[in-house]
Order: C-alpha cells, then structure tokens, then sequence
C-alpha cells in the first residue's frame, strides 16, 4: 500500500456531519461517486 492509499483511508475514518447534523465517515461520500474535496480555513 502506498502513501496515497494510506491517506485516503486514514482520511476516510474521519468523522464529520452531514446535512441532517449525524455524524458519519468522510468515505462515505466517496462510496458511491468521485467527489472534490476542498478545505477552507478562516481567519479573521
């Protein structure tokens, strides 16, 4: 397995919430489809 593989697993184990305020496993976005992640910080 290589670093790329690596990290989209260890990402995929992440919780966030979803739309309805659950909190699921970030892969699951990924199961079905490709998807474009973007990670936004605010400063300020």
């Amino acid at each position: 397995m290589d670093f790329q593989e690596r990290t989209l697993i260890q990402l995929g184990e992440k919780k966030i919430f979803d739309e309805n305020g659950e909190s699921v496993a970030l892969s699951s976005l990924w199961e079905e489809e490709r998807v474009v992640l973007v990670f936004m910080r605010h400063f300020g």
